[in-house]
């Protein structure tokens, strides 16, 4: 792990499955944190923030969501996956990705996920 928090709704299926994924894909991956379980307030965070997308706190403290999170996550894990990070937070490529995040955020009840 590397340092990081990683918020997520650990009631969603197709979150569930996103962060099972990402911990046995990214060796140095955040802590994973089903936000309903977490103490927010200490992070600077709300349940609403969270219920709208993952929140990823670096271990500086700073506060990334959706798309941002997702690629500061990659940033922050090393190789191989920091140059992906990089390149989602490009101007441009990031407005595409936020994009990307929020209708899959609007529609994830519809994708596979792991059961509860």
């Amino acid at each position: 792990m590397h340092g990081g928090t990683l918020f997520f709704d650990g009631e969603c299926g197709f979150c569930r499955r996103s962060v099972r994924i990402m911990r046995t894909r990214i060796r140095n991956h955040p802590e994973i944190v089903a936000y309903q379980s977490a103490d927010l307030a200490a992070f600077g965070l709300t349940r609403e923030q969270c219920a709208q997308a993952v929140q990823y706190a670096d271990r500086s403290g700073r506060v990334s969501s959706g798309a941002d999170a997702v690629a500061r996550v990659f940033v922050d894990a090393g190789l191989p996956w920091s140059p992906l990070g990089r390149i989602m937070l490009l101007p441009g490529i990031i407005h595409v990705a936020r994009a990307a995040y929020r209708w899959v955020a609007a529609n994830r009840r519809r994708f596979r996920g792991d059961p509860a």
